[in-house]
């Protein structure tokens, strides 16, 4: 499952899907090592609905900016990955690319009027764009190196984008929305890969081990500024920023034997830096739009279901009690509903909290 806004980038799964797509044509923390509780948090039962029954494998939902659809990515035929879209109750599905080769990780535009995703369809993996119902499928990237990830300028006029085009270092890039003006803003031993821009569209947080280890960075929207937030031996990722673009949520593995995992908050100066979860594995948070309340997956209780927090920690909730796992949230415009990944009898489907 690869959402890339809001799932930790270990350079061995990056290589992995870059190659499999080919194929196809500062301040430390606390040392807090807390393992699974076994205090069960609250539960607040909610409706959900399964709004892909007939799909077999349904992943990476992202709601369209008007909130009445959702595109996502579905798995039907492995090793031909599509993208599909439907309405907000999971009316009207229609397979959007159709071809024969991997296409995923489709991110609308923030005026809804595109939806970047990746395809392989070029003998490597390349950002593409298309209209809403799938008509004029363009190449942005066109470049034999793999392309990936990428997020959307707020504005909509840029795209930033990760790639090792040059000295087969990944380092990122920016390009108008129609590629041109293909910019380079990272220059760097190791590997720079984008995570989020900040609504503002001042800043981009990006992870980066040009330091020896994964951490989180914040540089301006030029690659001018960078600095170095997260500071420690853990595995740093998932940053993403709040909507008034003064914090950035992030989750942090300290030790991955032990099945921890933790989610933190820091300011975008890198002060204030806060644990906000202590229990088991918790990753992948997700803001609210009003910014007051941070969804994230966990298996404190002994089984992935989606929770929501305050945005200081406080009144941690689980939502979900599916017997399968359920993650990766991810919030409508109004902050009224949550589609997130929910597996059930082996097949991941796109499910709705409401």
């Amino acid at each position: 499952m690869c959402n890339l806004n809001n799932h930790p980038i270990r350079w061995s799964l990056f290589l992995g899907m870059i190659l499999s797509l080919s194929s196809c044509a500062g301040q430390n923390f606390t040392d807090v090592k807390a393992e699974i509780s076994a205090k069960k948090s609250p539960i607040t039962q909610k409706t959900v609905t399964d709004l892909t029954p007939k799909i077999q494998l349904a992943e990476e939902p992202q709601w369209s900016p008007d909130g009445k659809q959702i595109a996502f990515m579905s798995l039907d035929n492995p090793g031909n990955e599509e993208i599909y879209v439907m309405n907000a109750d999971g009316s009207k599905l229609k397979n959007l690319t159709n071809n024969k080769v991997k296409d995923r990780s489709p991110i609308w535009s923030p005026d809804g009027n595109k939806i970047a995703f990746l395809s392989g369809r070029d003998r490597n993996p390349e950002v593409y764009v298309m209209n809403p119902d799938g008509s004029n499928q363009t190449n942005l990237t066109k470049n034999p190196a793999g392309d990936y990830p990428y997020v959307w300028s707020p504005d909509g006029k840029k795209i930033a984008f990760g790639s090792r085009r040059e000295n087969n270092d990944y380092e990122i890039y920016t390009m108008n929305a129609d590629g041109s003006n293909i910019t380079r803003i990272t220059n760097n031993p190791g590997y720079d890969s984008v995570l989020s821009w900040s609504p503002d569209g001042k800043k981009i947080t990006f992870i980066s081990d040009r330091d020896g280890n994964e951490e989180i960075y914040v540089m301006n929207a030029d690659g001018s500024g960078q600095i170095r937030l997260t500071n420690d031996p853990n595995s740093n990722a998932g940053a993403v920023w709040s909507p008034d673009s003064q914090k950035i949520a992030y989750h942090s593995t300290p030790e991955p034997s032990k099945n921890n995992g933790y989610i933190y908050v820091i300011n975008a100066d890198g002060s204030g830096n806060t644990q906000l979860t202590d229990q088991g594995i918790s990753q992948n948070p997700a803001w609210s739009p009003d910014g007051k309340q941070i969804a994230f997956e966990s298996n404190r209780d002994g089984n992935l279901d989606i929770y929501i927090m305050n945005a200081d920690g406080s009144e941690q909730t689980r939502l979900t009690t599916n017997q399968g796992k359920d993650s990766h949230p991810v919030w409508s415009k109004d902050g009224k509903q949550i589609a997130y990944e929910c597996l059930k009898d082996g097949q991941s489907h796109i499910c709705l909290l409401k």
